[in-house]
């Protein structure tokens, strides 16, 4: 009896099914990843489940590049690629430090950043901001530039860094205006000049009427009054005041300032003027907000360590004016990058009463063209402005 032709296509069939099941049992589906081998194939079978068995076929993953991560409890194979970045780094004492930051990382950033969240990996590797990128919610990718100038006066495992930069940057844009460019010079000033503390008294006091943030501070020709506030700025650098005569032992200046006044000291010395004493020097924000002389903390002038005030030995205030070293320093206190901070005949100017014993440092070249033309500092400063 003859088969009909649909039987054989039945038989056909049948004997394909049979040999392709027969074939695939033989098939080595892991074929198409390089550098499998009997050893890292039982690694594989072990340590991967079903899903990421077929991740790694479908991707053709090369074994080199996960397989010193696969025996760590917290291993996810398709973050190989962030443990590899990460491990460039030589950051991390072991490999599973590596993949628990690793698994920290990768779970944000894709929340926010899922079809780029490796090149946003690298750019935070590149600036070693990962470690503040996990610990800081409100993190900024477009404040990068920011961060590393201001985490510089933070402690290393300090990260707050990142949320105080937000916020003043926030408060700089929205008070003062600044365009791109100045706004990256002026942040700049602003971390080479204040600490993590002095920031905050800077940004979180509300300021008197028409005062502004000063956020370069150690401009020598800045003038502080009641509209100029700096905050809990101090100099960086300040020194002891030793080699002249001071009515107490710790009192501080900015060392420019306090070596120019040394030398000052030691020239009106040799010419036989012997009596002059330190009797005011830096003032530091907290001391002020003690004091109760009138004096506002944040707009006071001796925060700025360069601002001295100088007498006579046993002389008055009220009749200091009338000494040889006064007349002295009145001669020839420009030549040391000093003057007479509030003389009688620029009140108008100052705004200030006529102070006799008060001396601020703004070096040679300043201090020259204001002796010269008899200007106070304000009128540089106004000068200055127009130019």
């Amino acid at each position: 009896m003859k088969l009909k032709r649909w039987h054989l296509y039945l038989i056909v069939t049948l004997c394909f099914v049979m040999a392709f099941v027969a074939i695939n049992r033989k098939y080595d589906r892991f074929y198409r990843v390089n550098g499998i081998n009997n050893d890292n194939r039982a690694l594989i079978e072990m340590y991967l489940d079903d899903d990421e068995q077929e991740y790694l076929v479908e991707n053709a993953i090369p074994v080199d590049r996960f397989i010193k991560y696969i025996e760590y409890p917290e291993f996810k194979l398709e973050y190989y690629e962030f443990y590899n970045a990460l491990d460039r780094t030589k950051k991390y004492p072991n490999y599973n430090e590596l993949i628990n930051v690793g698994n920290q990382l990768v779970s944000k950033l894709d929340e926010s950043f899922a079809n780029t969240a490796l090149s946003k990996c690298n750019i935070l590797i590149k600036n070693d901001l990962i470690s503040a990128y996990i610990n800081q919610e409100n993190f900024d990718f477009d404040n990068i530039e920011y961060y590393q100038l201001l985490r510089s006066i933070y402690d290393d495992n300090d990260y707050t860094y990142v949320s105080d930069t937000n916020t003043y940057l926030e408060i700089m844009k929205e008070y003062d205006d600044l365009e791109e460019k100045k706004l990256y010079t002026v942040f700049k000033q602003l971390s080479s000049n204040f600490t993590k503390t002095s920031l905050v008294t800077l940004f979180n006091h509300e300021l008197q009427p028409n005062a502004k943030r000063i956020y370069n501070p150690s401009e020598l020709s800045l003038v502080v009054n009641n509209e100029a506030y700096i905050g809990g700025y101090e100099p960086k650098n300040q020194v002891v005041t030793v080699g002249m005569p001071r009515v107490r032992y710790s009192m501080y200046l900015e060392e420019e300032t306090c070596n120019n006044l040394m030398d000052m000291y030691r020239a009106c010395y040799d010419e036989g003027y012997r009596d002059m004493i330190l009797t005011a020097a830096f003032i530091s924000y907290d001391v002020a907000s003690l004091e109760d002389k009138g004096v506002i903390p944040g707009y006071n002038e001796y925060q700025l360590g360069t601002t001295v005030n100088l007498q006579k030995s046993e002389i008055s205030v009220a009749d200091f004016n009338q000494t040889d070293i006064y007349q002295w320093l009145i001669n020839h206190c420009h030549e040391y990058g000093f003057i007479l901070r509030y003389p009688a005949d620029k009140v108008m100017v100052t705004g200030h009463e006529y102070s006799p014993t008060t001396f601020r440092y703004v070096g040679k070249d300043i201090a020259t063209e204001l002796y010269e033309q008899n200007l106070a500092l304000e009128e540089y400063e106004d000068k200055g402005d127009k130019e």
